[in-house]
């Protein structure tokens, strides 16, 4: 996938996950932070690689926790913003690489402990997500741990944004696919599950529906918000 700046400009990151008291409120990112601990599980002599970093705020996240982190993204001018919040924070453990996902080059092979992707395979088209699965392959140590937290497309609201009605999709999440779809990916690709499971909605009120409901057979997909998978490397990608 080429890389589309137009859609990834400075003004894109500099408005990411504005809080607002029902749109984006505290607990959304709580809760982001729980399940994004939960998919990656970092330790603290890990060396863990965040694809998609942006401005850089899983990436502080999981510094807290391991030994190093190295935040990959395609855009300078995302990778300019976070080293200037990583200068401000004074964190020391957290680099930057600058570079495409489904490109890991830059990155020794079987030297990484875990991967975390979040909000990122939204953004990817399929041959994106194929490649970027192999290089995780390729730079995990036998046993890493790739973590995807993500939207999934069953749920209610998913689905209204994919048929207009009363919301509009993200012009940049290209690909919200089912659970389904990256069990299917990721075992192709020569991983398999330790975690999958899902998280329900931060927003108030209907958290509590969702709490109900999605645990039910058959309608409860329907009210799953996010898809949390953790993906074991059996063994590095075959070249």
């Amino acid at each position: 996938m080429t890389f589309e700046r137009d859609l990834y400009d400075a003004s894109y990151y500099e408005g990411l996950h504005p809080h607002h008291w029902f749109r984006n409120p505290a607990r959304k990112y709580f809760e982001r932070d729980r399940d994004v601990l939960r998919v990656v599980a970092p330790g603290p002599a890990d060396l863990v690689v965040e694809l998609g970093s942006a401005r850089g705020d899983v990436s502080f996240l999981l510094s807290r926790r391991c030994r190093q982190v190295v935040g990959v993204d395609a855009a300078p001018e995302a990778i300019a913003m976070a080293e200037t919040e990583r200068r401000r924070r004074g964190i020391p453990n957290v680099r930057w690489l600058e570079a495409d996902v489904a490109n890991l080059s830059a990155i020794e092979g079987g030297a990484v402990d875990a991967v975390a992707a979040i909000d990122l395979v939204e953004h990817i088209d399929d041959p994106t997500l194929r490649a970027m699965l192999s290089e995780c392959r390729r730079i995990l140590k036998p046993g890493g741990r790739l973590g995807i937290y993500t939207p999934d497309r069953l749920h209610y609201v998913e689905r209204m944004k994919a048929h207009g009605i009363l919301l509009r999709q993200f012009p940049q999440h290209i690909a919200v696919r089912t659970a389904a779809a990256y069990r299917g990916f990721l075992e192709e690709e020569g991983f398999s599950l330790a975690l999958d499971t899902w998280s329900v909605s931060p927003f108030p009120a209907v958290r509590i529906a969702e709490q109900l409901l999605a645990p039910l057979p058959l309608i409860g997909r329907t009210f799953r918000y996010r898809i949390l998978m953790s993906a074991v490397s059996i063994g590095p990608a075959a070249r």
